[in-house]
């Protein structure tokens, strides 16, 4: 399915690209992963589990772009990759029209509206070009920002379990939150 790049503005002023990656993007894109994996507390996935394989994330674009429920998007500005969303279709059929959403943006591009814009473009893709019909993700309790974000894209709480995530010796609520868009 076809995505048509898009350019948007972020809070600074600056102009983005959003886009389906391209095989050429593979090691951007692993570089961009495993530096917010680093850097982040709101992930449930160390920089140890995320491989450093060049081959695998190829693997992962060119799959994402054979799925007729799924999307692969990168945002980018001055041909440097800063944020990325896809959409994980199920491969079940009786859940076929059900994906999850996974995000990540680089910490320096964090709180400039880049969220927003990779949520909006998922979810207009999926409208528009796939059998999408529920959009579900999970997110840290602790995760107030991303939280406050899925509520304003209109994500509803379906669910919270109790201590799912634990880092070091803290326990921290899962919440599954969903989106139904057709």
């Amino acid at each position: 399915m076809d995505f048509i790049p898009t350019n948007h503005r972020i809070k600074s002023g600056q102009e983005i690209t959003i886009r389906v990656p391209e095989q050429k993007d593979a090691q951007a894109i692993l570089d961009l992963k495993r530096g917010y994996i680093k850097n982040t507390s709101t992930l449930p996935l160390t920089l140890d589990e995320y491989p450093d394989d060049l081959e695998k994330e190829k693997q992962v674009i060119r799959e994402y772009a054979k799925s007729e429920n799924s999307i692969f998007l990168v945002a980018e500005y001055n041909n440097e990759l800063i944020g990325n969303i896809d959409l994980t279709g199920n491969k079940r059929s009786k859940m076929s029209h059900t994906a999850m959403l996974g995000m990540g943006i680089h910490e320096k591009w964090r709180n400039q509206g880049l969220g927003r814009i990779l949520i909006q473009s998922a979810i207009d893709w999926a409208k528009k070009d796939s059998k999408l019909e529920i959009i579900w993700l999970d997110v840290y309790a602790s995760n107030a920002i991303g939280y406050s974000l899925y509520t304003k894209m209109g994500f509803e709480i379906s669910g919270i379990v109790k201590d799912f995530f634990k880092q070091g010796d803290r326990y921290i609520d899962k919440v599954h939150m969903y989106l139904r868009i057709q």
